[in-house]
């Protein structure tokens, strides 16, 4: 394990980033990608970072970092080395064939999304120990960044409390209490009957993005028991649990009143008006929904930004060539900021005006 000096933010809000990379022999996406989106995310971004990997890789992540801040954790040398997945190799390869995307999934793909929370709460305490505390602190996929682009201080301590104050006015819940996490899209209205005893939730269309969320250290160690407790609640029951969206979909209608998020293709925000989406050929997963801003999955990258990166991230999107199947013949606008929303009223538009959260009956401890 090897650290540097956390950097001094200019202002008092601190931030930190956590992170894991272990290699598996079957993964989704080469080694090749997964080498340029980790130089996309190491090199360019200033923020304290966290990062479990294997002993093999820590020097490999080292040199790309270079002399920026950087925790390298080589604790696990697999993501069931950590505790709350130690010994779920074998179910978690009996599991495998439940899947219905068995052909790009491995039981070793399912530990290293469900290690996430346990990760993130480690990190965050491992660095309070040594007397390194910070306000807030956030997952984010070691392959999120997909292409060059112009973050630096990111997420941006200023707007990461700018949106923190409106989630806390949204929800009435105070800062230190809420967890935020994007959305992709919303749940199916026929979850307004799923009940805790359904087990996790696999929406048709992803609701959850697991690439990223965060929150206070208090938020994530709640998270954590949470996760786990319904994590091993389903196992128990012969239920799958792979997909670690999957649970915090079922979370969200669960504990939707202390979690906020964004929705970039909201119809009813105000960022949206005047705006015909143009869905595109190439690349996919780019609608315009909000303007010219790169991949949907990843807007929640541009709404975290300060001024200057999203300026200049607007200027990017703006010049590169997008192959739309419709409205291509409109003026292409800059990406727009949009409202943070709670989870209580995004489950609302979906499931109805009148849906509440299920009754919970496990018994969590410390909760």
């Amino acid at each position: 394990m090897g650290t540097q000096q956390p950097q001094i933010l200019p202002n008092s809000t601190r931030v930190l980033i956590v992170s894991a990379m272990f290699p598996l022999a079957k993964s989704k996406h080469s080694k090749q990608d997964y080498e340029t989106w980790l130089r996309n995310f190491l090199e360019p971004i200033t923020t304290d970072i966290y990062f479990f990997t294997t002993p093999e890789l820590a020097e490999t992540l080292r040199r790309i970092r270079g002399e920026l801040p950087i925790t390298i954790d080589t604790s696990y040398s697999s993501p069931f080395e950590v505790p709350p997945l130690r010994g779920l190799e074998e179910t978690y390869t009996k599991m495998n064939d439940m899947d219905k995307e068995k052909w790009h999934h491995s039981p070793g793909l399912y530990a290293i999304w469900n290690a996430k929370p346990f990760l993130l709460e480690t990190a965050l305490r491992i660095l309070k120990g040594r007397g390194q505390v910070y306000d807030y602190a956030f997952w984010n996929d070691g392959g999120s960044f997909r292409k060059s682009h112009q973050y630096v201080e990111w997420p941006s301590p200023s707007r990461v409390e700018q949106v923190w104050e409106e989630g806390s006015r949204l929800t009435g819940k105070a800062k230190e209490e809420l967890l935020f996490f994007p959305i992709f899209q919303l749940p199916e209205e026929k979850l307004k009957d799923w009940t805790e005893d359904m087990g996790p939730i696999a929406n048709r269309v992803q609701v959850s993005e697991g690439s990223f969320f965060g929150g206070s250290q208090a938020t994530i160690e709640w998270f954590s028991r949470v996760f786990y407790a319904y994590h091993h609640h389903y196992l128990s029951r012969g239920l799958f649990v792979g997909i670690d969206q999957d649970i915090f979909n079922a979370i969200f209608l669960l504990f939707p009143e202390r979690i906020f998020t964004v929705w970039m293709n909201d119809p009813e925000a105000p960022a949206h008006r005047g705006i015909t989406p143009s869905p595109s050929l190439i690349p996919s997963l780019e609608r315009g929904f909000l303007g010219e801003c790169g991949a949907e999955w990843f807007y929640y990258q541009f709404w975290l930004a300060d001024q200057p990166s999203r300026d200049a991230m607007r200027k990017i999107w703006m010049g590169e060539e997008r192959w739309r199947k419709s409205g291509w013949w409109q003026e292409r606008k800059l990406c727009r900021l949009t409202r943070a929303t709670s989870m209580t009223d995004i489950l609302r538009t979906s499931l109805g005006s009148g849906w509440n959260p299920p009754q919970k009956t496990l018994v969590i401890p410390g909760l």
